[in-house]
């Protein structure tokens, strides 16, 4: 750690310190017999959500908590796997991760190492920088965190405990938890869509989709063909023609390019932290509209494409069918004839379908659905939406049948299934700010009330005395004593 980083992490301390209040312990141990051991929190993914619940927490006096991830350190999260840009498409004076503790935010880390002008010069957030602060923020706040450690089933032993099986380096166990946070990205709540006519048909050499782990080191010479137009897909263009890829071609369906970008019209304080208390019909509308119009790529990001020989667009460009060729290409049919490209990837993004999540099978039944509880104009009807889960305002589960399963409130979330509920940009690191404290509030909310009899019992109970009764007689003494 550099001189400016050591003394960075004293100042953090030092703030913390001056912010602990109230700190004294609080959680009551549950009262259950198969319980021991049993953590307060566990949250599952070790990314920025992951993290800045953790160290909400413990700032809060909740310490039985633990962090799974079941990536090697240093790769939680997208952005040293799957996330392509050269940096963070927000600006670089987001907070979120901080939790209002300035020494805690990029910028400081930032500056420790590179003085104020380096942050001046400095234009956006470089991915490998952003995860290098995370993995700082980590080990200066001593985050209990378990890489190589995937959790596995979720199962409900109710009314209040969960038991999760997690497999890690040294096998599969059993860990007890009485609250469960799932911050586990932009596939947690479902799965990556690849088309059933490329999936069912082309051999796995030949395609992949633009979340997987794909080696570009092998694309010199290649053309390749991309279907999609999102920022994602951009972002693969580059990466294969920045290797030496001869040609990547964009096709869209849309007859031309999104332009607007209305996520960044929504980044005010007000729509940021207060979008889960609109009416379902509002918060629909919202996000049925940001579906209708699509998003562009960042300018930087459309700007490096446009300028790179070998990039093109194709708007109007449905994929109808693919075909592998005996020379192992991929020969595409489109309604303006036939494309051949010698590897594709679909930018064809995530689904939301929590069926699609073996760790949740003994969880998705009882969970309620936008479709359990708002249906919309015909106008505005989105059998995708549909399926998003409705989430109460601490982010957490909601149970489909009232009274059946109120254990599902114990299960708190924030990947793209949370977003028509808690806001379309909750699940990113322009919202982390708001959506961290309310899941953090959700969880000690709920250690809470769980005890609520317990704290009604010790408080009747306990003489509170703010004096000390003996020494309150002496005085009374004395003073009679003394006329």
């Amino acid at each position: 750690m550099t001189t400016g980083l050591q003394a960075l992490a004293r100042c953090v301390r030092e703030e913390l310190a001056y912010l602990a209040y109230p700190d004294k312990p609080w959680v009551e141990p549950l009262a259950r017999p198969d319980a021991p051991g049993a953590l307060d929190c566990a949250i599952v993914g070790g990314g920025q959500f992951g993290l800045a619940v953790a160290a909400g927490l413990k700032r809060e006096c909740v310490h039985a908590v633990r962090v799974f991830d079941r990536n090697p350190r240093g790769r939680e999260g997208p952005w040293m796997t799957f996330a392509r840009m050269e940096m963070l498409r927000t600006p670089k004076h987001l907070t979120g991760p901080d939790l209002g503790v300035a020494s805690l935010t990029f910028r400081a880390w930032y500056e420790a190492q590179h003085g104020a002008d380096g942050w001046d010069r400095l234009f956006r957030i470089a991915r490998p920088d952003w995860q290098a602060y995370l993995g700082w923020y980590r080990d200066v706040l001593g985050l209990d965190v378990r890489n190589d450690t995937a959790v596995i089933d979720i199962e409900p032993l109710p009314p209040d405990l969960f038991r999760l099986m997690v497999q890690g380096p040294g096998g599969t166990e059993a860990v007890l938890a009485r609250t469960v946070v799932l911050a586990s990205g932009a596939e947690g709540s479902g799965a990556r869509i690849v088309p059933a006519f490329i999936r069912d048909v082309l051999p796995r050499a030949l395609y992949a989709h633009t979340n997987d782990d794909i080696d570009f080191t092998g694309f010199a010479g290649k053309r390749v063909g991309i279907l999609g137009a999102g920022a994602s897909a951009f972002d693969n263009a580059i990466a294969a023609l920045t290797h030496g890829a001869a040609s990547a071609t964009l096709c869209f369906r849309r007859p031309e390019l999104p332009l607007a970008n209305p996520r960044r019209w929504m980044e005010f304080s007000g729509f940021l932290a207060h979008y889960p208390e609109l009416a379902d019909a509002d918060r629909w509308a919202y996000m049925h509209r940001l579906y209708d119009i699509g998003q562009p790529p960042p300018e930087p990001t459309f700007r490096r494409a446009v300028g790179l020989p070998g990039f093109s667009m194709r708007p109007s460009t449905p994929w109808l069918a693919v075909a592998a060729t005996p020379e192992s290409t991929v020969r595409v049919t489109t309604p303006d004839g036939p494309l051949e490209f010698d590897f594709v990837i679909a930018g064809t993004g995530i689904a939301v379908d929590l069926a699609l999540r073996p760790e949740l099978a003994r969880v998705a039944p009882h969970v309620a659905y936008w479709e359990d509880r708002y249906t919309p104009p015909a106008a505005l009807a989105d059998a995708r939406l549909a399926r998003f889960p409705y989430m109460d305002r601490y982010s957490a589960f909601t149970e489909k049948l009232a009274g059946r399963a109120p254990w599902v409130s114990r299960v708190f979330a924030i990947f793209r299934g949370a977003t028509l509920s808690m806001g379309p940009s909750a699940a990113s690191n322009s919202n982390l700010k708001y959506t961290a404290p309310r899941i953090v509030s959700g969880v000690t909310r709920q250690l809470f009330l769980d005890a609520a009899p317990a704290y009604h019992r010790r408080f009747m109970a306990e003489a509170h005395h703010e004096l000390a009764p003996d020494a309150v007689g002496a005085a009374v003494a004395r003073r009679a004593a003394n006329g």
